[in-house]
């Protein structure tokens, strides 16, 4: 057996002697959990967050807004209960497109979070496809229920 099989057989062994939570569930659940304020804003600031769509072109704002919104609550409530994950990851990772999109379109490209740039929707949709290339290669089936279904 060559040495890179003998260290993957141990880390391996040493994954699976360690209890707790998978990295992979954490970063699902969190990628959920990160949406509910974004939701809770669209809500709360209907009138502005329409505003702000109206500026990046999505007409009439008010649907896309209303659309959005239902979309984060969909992709959040599915990915913090692992229910069609690998699908709503790639619907995440398209909202975070679309995001950026619409950030850009307002703000010009900028990439520092901190002034108005696009670095976190970057780092979020990236995170949502690695969640979605894990899911697609461990979830059987086409509505992908399988052995990651857990918290």
């Amino acid at each position: 057996m060559s040495d890179i099989a003998l260290h993957a057989n141990a880390v391996q062994a040493r994954a699976q002697a360690r209890p707790g939570v998978p990295a992979m569930t954490m970063l699902r659940v969190l990628l959920g959990l990160f949406y509910l304020p974004h939701f809770y804003s669209k809500v709360v600031g209907f009138e502005s967050t329409s505003v702000f769509f109206a500026k990046a072109g999505f007409h009439p704002p008010g649907f896309f807004v209303a659309f959005s919104a239902a979309a984060e609550l969909a992709v959040a409530v599915a990915l913090i209960l692992g229910l069609f994950t690998r699908y709503a990851a790639l619907v995440s990772f398209v909202l975070m497109v679309v995001a950026a999109y619409a950030i850009i379109q307002v703000k010009g490209l900028g990439w520092y979070w901190s002034g108005g740039g696009i670095e976190y929707l970057v780092m979020w949709g990236l995170a949502s496809l690695v969640v979605f290339v894990h899911a697609w290669r461990e979830e059987p089936g086409l509505l992908g229920f399988g052995r990651n279904i857990r918290l």
